[in-house]
Order: structure tokens, then C-alpha cells, then sequence
């Protein structure tokens, strides 16, 4: 009987066995595609989000450029108001484009004909004669009116240049800027989709592609030898595209592919992988769980041989109800049932399996150790006081050893110790809990609970929120002097200007006199430790009553409030100059000099009640000081 019990039970096993076999290698094929999906979702959703972002940044690129261009349009005309015999001098007018730090200067009569400014190779154009320049006419019977034009070729020469134009203020006519757009066709060569192909890593047998919707062209390739071709070229269909939105394959050449399809704005973006690649894992791992499955089947067949020698339903029932105490925690339990030779093996096979539980245990705790993994793990179950915990977790915690033993032998008193431990961190963000200030310790907690029991993960990432807080500091902050930067100084000066009460405020804008001479004589080097010494002076002002930050180049921004009155704002900066003269600095020519700072200063009130209102005032009149010697703060106000 025993014979024919084990024959027919092994042929049952076998069957299973076979069947699981077959059930893995499907489910692997499945995870392999599934993966692949979800990979491919990331990548492309990766590209697509880059694609965003880009232009996103583009828009905000242009607005901001062209703000300040049309400021700097604003400031020649200001400065030919003020003084239009400038414009019987040539040097002074390349002097004056050198100061507004612009490329070209341009001057039109009332009659469009220009007749000024700093390329005298233009002089004498007739603003009717191109359509590049006819745009700008439009401002001689509008004077309150602009121009920003768009990047294109200019009408003399047709090359590639940015004009903003504005409207004479002393008489009937038209001043001009011209920009290089340096700045913008850098910023349009990253939105290029080989250039954001180029920053997708691709493993090897994967590829990614991205196709015009209309012209079915290849606009970007991993294999640059692709870019240009077809999308019958890469076995692509509209039939066939439409069942590879959630993954399906095709055939490229003479190898079969699995492809993800997504359509963005007029675009295809696609990613693909070969049978080989995407099948690889699946393979190896069917091998390994064949091997498994028939050292399964062995074992179950010998204890079901051993099972069925004696009759074993007391010892079953002894043995099951050890094997209770043990599942619900009792690890300590001994299993020791005397009545046969089979029970007692088995007996001790029980043992040796729990033991090797514990053991394991240990052994993970020790990997973790070795590879100095910063994590923890801890086990309970509410039918259990003890808690299973590896010993990273007293080292994550700062417990000590005494501690971590009585948290190990109660789950009440090891839930009340990791619940003090995290309600006394000094800080928390999510997970993430900040237990020690100094030395500075942040852990993040995972758990979670299942079928009563409860599992949880703790880890030191403490090097993971310090690199946060950098990466933070670094978007705000100017890296060259440590000042904030002009979009954070917006954001805080905004902020101050929403309060009820702000007191008497300034808006302050400096630029370093004759900077680019300095860099000129004694090189870049030097000049950024120049900026340093001038970032230095501003930083005093930082503080309750003061915001520094640098805007550009040799400009920086200084916004004062919360005074009692303005004198003491003028008081602050009379001293401000003083500190400059008193505390010189040295040239690599050994030569001692103050710095040189022209500042411009815009009152908070009557109209200039807004940030950008504030900046541009502060501007009018930081050019009017540059324009009257250098060196000195001149003031705006509206009342």
C-alpha cells in the first residue's frame, strides 16, 4: 500500500510541479513585458516631462530677456533726455552701449532714417526700406508705445540679432537696442530632441526614437544612423502602432522588438527592446526554478515515503500544536516527540528549521554589517511579546545595548521606545525624522502590518537630506558669492511688501565701476574674487532689515525695510560708503583701492509699491549715477 500511495502521490507531485513550471515560465515572460512597460513609461515620460520643462523655461527665458532689454531701450532714451548732445559723440555713445552692456545702439529720426548710434555702418538706413525695420515705425505716432522684435535677421546685414525699440522722450523718434541672442539659441539647442536623447541612458539591445506624427520622419534616434529615416523604416504602422500603446512587438529589419508607444504634441516617442534582451532574465531564472522544483519534488517524496511507514496521528497532533506556539512567535519552543525514530527525525528537522529562522536572521543582520547598509529591520506579531530585530536598528536609533535588549523581550515597551524616540526628533518631513541636531541624524521609518503581524524598515538618511538641503541652498543661492539670487530675492522682498506694516523700505540697485576693466587687467580669476569682496560688504546687510542678493554679472540688488524713518536708510548707506573707503582692498598689483559702486536707490511708496516697479526705478536711477561721475548713490522717488 505504501508503494502504490507514493507512486500515485508522485505522479500527483510531478503534474503540479510541471504545471508550475509552465505557469513561471509564462508570469516571467509576463513580469519581463510588464517591466519593460514601466521602464519604457519612465523613460519616455522622463523625455516628454524634459520636453515640458524646456519649453517652460524657453517662455520664461524670453519674458525675462525681454524685460530687461526693454529696460536697458528705457535707459538710453533716459540718458539721451537728460543729455542729448551725447549723441554728437560716437565714443561716448560706444561708452554709453558699454555700460547699458548691450551690443548696438541705434538712433531714428522722426522720418526713419537712422542717424546715430554705435555702428556707424548703419548710419543713414531707411527704416521703410526692409521689413525687419518697417515694424518699428509704428512707434513714431504712438510714443507711449514699444517694440520687443522677435529674433530674426536684421534688415542690413541679415544677421541673426534681437531689437527692442522705444520711443525719443525730448523729441519726436526712435531709440534702439540690438542684443545677440546668445543666451536664447543656447536654451533652444537643449529643447533639440538629440540633445535630450542624448541625456536618456539607453541599456544595450534597447533603443528610444521619436517620429512626426504627420510626415512619419525620424526625428531622433538612439542609433544616430536612424535619425532621417522612416517609420516604415523601424517596422512601424499605424496598425501596428496602435497595439503598441501598452507594449507589443514588431519587426526591425530581421530582429523582433518590443516596443512602448506614446504621442505627445504632433510627436511619436518610442521605446524598444529585443526579444533577446527582454527574455534574457526569464530564461536563466526558469532554469534555476527548474532545478528547485526538482529538488521540491525529491524531498516531498521522501517525507511522504517517511510519513506513511506508521501510523502518525498522535504525533501529528503533539507536533501540530508546537508548531502553533512557534507560529504565533514562540521561536523558543522545542519540539521533542520520543514515540519513533520518524518523529523524533522529525522533531529535529522542526528544531533545525526554526533555528536556522534565527539564524538567518543573524546572517541578514550580518550582510547588512559587512556592506555597512545604514538599515535596520524588526519583526512582531500581536500574538507574541517578543520582537525579532536586527541589531542596525540600535545603531540607527542611538539605543543602547541594554535598551534594545528589554525593547527586544517586549513589543509594547519597543512601539513605546520607537514612538518617544520619533515624537522627540527635532524635525520631521514625511517619513523622515530628525532625532539628533548635533551631530546632525535623520531616519526614515517604513512599516507595515499584515495578517497581525507587523514589519519595518529604519535607515539612516542622514547623507540623503543633507544632499537635499544642498541641492535647496544651491537653487537659491548665488555659488560664486553666496548671496541669494535674483529669483529668490524677488520671492522674500515680495513676501515683506505683502505685510501691513513694513516700515520705511528701499530698493538699492549697485554695480561695480569699471569692472570690466579689472577683469581686462587682471583676469576672470580675480574678478570673481573682486565680486567676493564686494558680496562681502552686502552680506552685513543681511538680517532682519535687509535682503543682498546678485542679479548679474557685476549687478547686485539690496532691499532695506522695516525702518523708522528714511534718513536712517540714508544714514545706512552714507556708512555703507564709508566702510568702502575705510576698508580697501588689494590688487595683485599690490596696490590698495576702495571698491567703486555706483548705486541707484528707489523710495517704497506712492507708485513704487510693487517688487518690479521697486527694480525698475532703482535702475533709472543707478544709470542716472553712472551717468553722473560713477561712485556715487543717486535716489528715486515718487513722492
Amino acid at each position: 500500500m505504501q508503494k502504490i500511495f507514493t507512486r500515485y502521490i508522485s505522479y500527483v507531485v510531478a503534474v503540479a510541479l510541471l504545471a508550475i513550471l509552465a505557469l513561471n515560465w509564462g508570469l516571467q515572460g509576463r513580469n519581463a513585458r510588464k517591466q519593460m512597460v514601466q521602464n519604457s513609461a519612465l523613460k519616455l515620460g522622463q523625455i516628454s516631462q524634459t520636453i515640458d520643462n524646456n519649453e517652460v523655461e524657453l517662455r520664461n527665458l524670453k519674458e525675462s530677456l525681454s524685460e530687461d532689454y526693454l529696460t536697458r531701450a528705457y535707459a538710453f532714451a533716459y540718458i539721451i533726455e537728460q543729455n542729448p548732445s551725447v549723441l554728437d559723440s560716437q565714443q561716448e555713445l560706444e561708452r554709453i552701449a558699454e555700460l547699458l552692456n548691450v551690443d548696438e545702439l541705434h538712433v531714428i529720426d522722426e522720418n526713419g532714417i537712422l542717424f546715430a548710434g554705435s555702428i556707424p555702418l548703419y548710419f543713414g538706413m531707411d527704416f521703410h526700406t526692409t521689413d525687419q525695420t518697417k515694424e518699428f515705425l509704428s512707434i513714431l505716432d504712438d510714443p507711449d508705445s514699444y517694440l520687443v522684435q522677435e529674433i530674426r535677421p536684421n534688415g542690413y546685414e541679415q544677421k541673426v540679432f534681437q531689437y527692442i525699440g522705444v520711443a525719443r522722450q525730448d523729441e519726436k523718434g526712435i531709440v534702439q537696442v540690438g542684443m545677440a541672442p546668445t543666451r536664447m539659441l543656447d536654451a533652444q539647442k537643449r529643447n533639440q530632441l538629440n540633445y535630450i536623447f542624448s541625456r536618456v541612458p539607453v541599456d544595450a539591445g534597447s533603443v528610444l526614437f521619436a517620429i512626426d506624427k504627420e510626415s512619419g520622419e525620424v526625428l531622433a534616434h538612439s542609433d544616430q544612423d536612424m535619425a532621417g529615416s522612416s517609420m516604415e523604416d523601424l517596422g512601424l504602422t499605424p496598425e501596428v502602432m496602435a497595439g503598441c500603446s501598452d507594449g507589443g512587438f514588431i519587426r526591425q529589419g530581421g530582429e523582433k522588438m518590443f516596443c512602448v508607444i506614446r504621442e505627445k504634441d504632433g510627436l511619436i516617442l518610442g521605446a524598444g527592446e529585443s526579444e533577446a534582451e527582454l527574455y534574457e532574465e526569464r530564461n536563466i531564472q526558469t532554469i534555476l526554478t527548474f532545478f528547485y522544483l526538482v529538488l521540491v519534488y525529491l524531498v516531498a517524496i521522501l517525507v511522504i515515503n517517511r510519513l506513511l511507514k506508521h501510523q502518525i496521528v498522535d504525533g501529528v497532533h503533539t507536533i501540530m500544536d508546537d508548531l502553533k506556539g512557534i507560529t504565533d512567535g514562540n521561536l523558543d519552543t522545542v519540539v521533542k516527540v520520543d514515540s519513533n525514530p520518524e518523529f523524533r527525525q522529525l522533531s529535529q528537522g522542526i528544531n533545525k528549521m526554526v533555528q536556522g529562522i534565527l539564524d538567518a536572521t543573524v546572517k541578514i543582520s550580518k550582510v547588512i554589517d559587512t556592506l555597512d547598509l545604514p538599515i535596520g529591520v524588526f519583526e512582531f506579531n500581536q500574538d507574541s511579546e517578543k520582537v525579532m530585530a536586527t541589531e542596525r536598528i540600535r545603531l540607527v536609533l542611538d539605543w543602547t545595548e541594554e535598551e534594545m535588549s528589554q525593547a527586544c523581550r517586549d513589543r509594547n515597551i519597543f512601539q513605546k521606545m520607537l514612538g518617544d524616540t520619533l515624537k522627540a526628533a527635532c524635525d520631521k518631513r514625511e517619513n523622515e525624522f530628525k532625532i539628533r541636531e548635533n551631530p546632525e541624524k535623520w531616519v526614515r521609518i517604513f512599516t507595515t502590518t499584515e495578517n497581525g503581524g507587523t514589519f519595518g524598515i529604519i535607515s539612516d538618511v542622514t547623507g540623503e537630506m543633507q544632499e537635499k538641503k544642498r541641492l535647496e541652498h544651491e537653487r537659491d543661492y548665488d555659488s560664486l558669492t553666496g548671496l541669494c539670487n535674483l529669483d529668490t530675492f524677488r520671492k522674500e522682498v515680495e513676501h515683506i511688501l505683502e505685510e501691513r506694516d513694513t516700515g520705511e523700505c528701499a530698493m538699492i540697485m549697485l554695480d561695480l565701476d569699471s569692472f570690466k576693466g579689472i577683469n581686462d587687467r587682471f583676469g576672470h580669476d580675480w574678478g570673481d574674487e573682486y565680486l567676493r569682496a564686494c558680496a562681502g560688504f552686502l552680506s552685513e546687510f543681511n538680517g532682519g532689515r535687509g535682503i543682498a542678493a546678485r542679479r548679474s554679472g557685476d549687478e547686485f540688488c539690496l532691499f532695506l525695510h522695516h525702518y523708522k524713518t528714511r534718513q536712517e536708510i540714508a544714514n545706512d548707506m552714507e556708512e555703507f560708503y564709508s566702510r568702502l573707503q575705510q576698508t580697501p582692498v588689494l590688487f595683485p598689483d599690490k596696490s590698495r583701492k576702495a571698491l567703486e559702486i555706483s548705486s541707484g536707490l528707489a523710495w517704497y511708496g506712492g507708485g513704487l509699491n510693487e517688487f518690479q516697479t521697486l527694480l525698475k526705478a532703482a535702475d533709472y536711477a543707478l544709470y542716472d549715477a553712472k551717468n553722473s561721475g560713477k561712485g556715487i548713490m543717486k535716489q528715486y522717488s515718487l513722492n
